[in-house]
């Protein structure tokens, strides 16, 4: 067995760094990986024309030959695909070990036993294998070197080894890099060109267009070397009744999209919505502009809102003409009740007169109301018990607390006739010479169900008395109405008259 000389050699070493920068080079460059693994193991053959080298490639934990131009086509063709072990020859002991391996006799190595026939057939006697390391430490490959005579490394060929896998570890890293960029690149592209969606690439300063897809080029009428010479700008229809910046920041992180009134090459304008995000392309930020068609949207929705302005318009005309025709039946039943000797019908027809009242303070917020299908309860029962108070000769204190409760009309009509009977009886019925008459009226809800409470601080009734069919028109009513908007009433007329209503929540426009 031969001894090496163990000083490092400058000239050498010189040598090596010469052939390694040039293999950076390509590297670079880009040059593909198949080639410079091949200028590797040829370039240190060439620096030692005693070595024998090979680059073995690690793929599903199997030998896989990357380079190994001067091993005979036999030899690599015994060890291709063959799994790593701990008794797989230098190369695949090292690749599963992670440790450098060095077989100074391969007719006497243990790691050699099932492979040294074939190596010792085509004249190799020692071989010494380095790990390739990836950047996450993963063993990737193995770099040897093989001799035709049993013999030991050298200090200066341990450096050249191990220099040499982190050199191949270098170009299949950036072999690995490029080609995912490449495929990434590829998989963009294919997006972009072929996506039916209008597409652009823009400048974010400028607004110029870099990019522009097949479907852009349709959609605007011009070839794409026509538009890549344009700026976003130069799209936007700008007339005397309508103006646009010609340059607009299109990527505002609090907006979902830029609307823009756009002029295609025909002339004709369309309305479209821009959805815009940075990207980054060859070390710049761009905008990737998704362009929508909006202008069938936009028309629908001008024609909606016309048809809601006419709505509005109507229900509003409609409230206005029931409000009159209930002034004018109210001033008619008045004009009856004032003519007539008979009290008992005198008085009926002014409670007739009362409820239409009730109705029609309804219907007079609603025609004030912007939106005429709900009206809070507040805003409603506050004018509607003033206006019927207004109606007796006495003072009253009457105690409000009503929420801001936002009803249907149905709910809205019940409450208003429940509250103008019971309100009326307490007027009439309760007011006593001992103590002022005092009247409250709460509202409030409690989960799924708001409650209405009437109270007066009169003598009180027997509630069941006066409901029966003998008794009381109104309170008929106010159970009528109760049942009709599936509520339900407790009532108290002990000491003073109490009632208290419970009616499930029932928000407008809800079914």
């Amino acid at each position: 067995m031969k001894v090496r000389n163990r000083n490092l050699d400058p000239e050498r070493i010189a040598d090596f760094e010469s052939f390694r920068s040039g293999i950076l080079e390509k590297i670079v460059k880009n040059s593909p990986l198949q080639k410079i693994l091949n200028e590797i193991v040829s370039g240190i053959e060439t620096l030692n024309p005693s070595l024998i080298c090979t680059i073995v490639l690690i793929e599903n934990s199997k030998i896989k030959i990357g380079a190994a131009p001067s091993l005979p086509k036999i030899y690599n063709d015994a060890i291709e695909g063959v799994s790593i072990g701990p008794e797989v020859g230098s190369c695949g002991t090292a690749a599963y070990t992670g440790k450098r391996i060095i077989v100074e006799d391969i007719s006497k190595s243990p790691l050699w036993k099932n492979y040294k026939d074939i190596a010792l057939s085509v004249g190799l006697c020692s071989c010494w294998s380095e790990p390739i390391r990836s950047h996450t430490e993963e063993v990737v490959g193995t770099f040897a070197m093989y001799h035709r005579e049993i013999v030991s490394p050298t200090e200066f060929d341990i450096f050249i080894i191990s220099e040499t896998a982190d050199l191949v570890s270098i170009a299949i890293e950036k072999s690995i890099t490029s080609t995912k960029l490449l495929e990434s690149e590829k998989r963009f592209r294919d997006f972009f060109e072929k996506n039916s969606s209008v597409i652009l690439i823009v400048d974010p300063v400028s607004g110029k267009i870099l990019n522009a897809n097949e479907s852009a080029t349709s959609f605007y009428g011009y070839s794409h070397d026509t538009l890549i010479q344009m700026n976003l700008g130069d799209l936007n229809f700008t007339n005397h009744n309508h103006s646009e910046e010609k340059n607009i920041n299109l990527f505002d992180q609090n907006k979902s999209a830029s609307s823009f009134s756009h002029q295609l090459a025909s002339g004709k304008i369309k309305q479209v919505e821009i959805f815009s995000t940075p990207i980054e392309s060859n070390h710049r930020t761009v905008l990737f502009s998704i362009i929508h068609d909006v202008t069938e949207r936009k028309i629908a929705e001008e024609k909606v809102n016309a048809l809601l302005s006419e709505k509005e318009m109507i229900l509003r005309e409609v409230h206005h003409r029931i409000k009159n025709n209930m002034t004018i039946l109210n001033n008619l039943l008045e004009l009856q009740a004032n003519s007539h000797e008979n009290e008992t019908v005198k008085t009926s027809l002014k409670e007739a007169t009362s409820r239409i009242k009730t109705m029609s303070v309804l219907y007079d917020k609603l025609y004030t109301e912007k939106d005429n299908n709900e009206l809070p309860l507040k805003e409603y029962l506050e004018p509607l018990t003033n206006e019927i108070i207004s109606l007796f000769p006495y003072p009253v204190q009457l105690n409000l607390n009503i929420a801001n409760l936002k009803l249907t009309t149905d709910q809205l009509r019940a409450i208003g006739i429940i509250t103008n009977e019971l309100l009326t009886n307490s007027m009439k019925y309760s007011r006593n010479t001992e103590n002022k008459l005092e009247i409250q009226i709460k509202a409030w809800q409690e989960e799924d169900y708001f409650y209405l409470f009437i109270g007066d601080n009169g003598n009180g009734f027997n509630f069941q008395l006066a409901n029966s069919e003998n008794q009381g028109f109104g309170l008929s009513l106010v159970t009528m109405l109760t049942k009709q908007i599936h509520g339900n009433l407790s009532f108290n007329g002990d000491k003073h008259t109490e009632y208290k209503f419970k009616f499930p929540y029932q928000k407008p426009g809800s079914v």
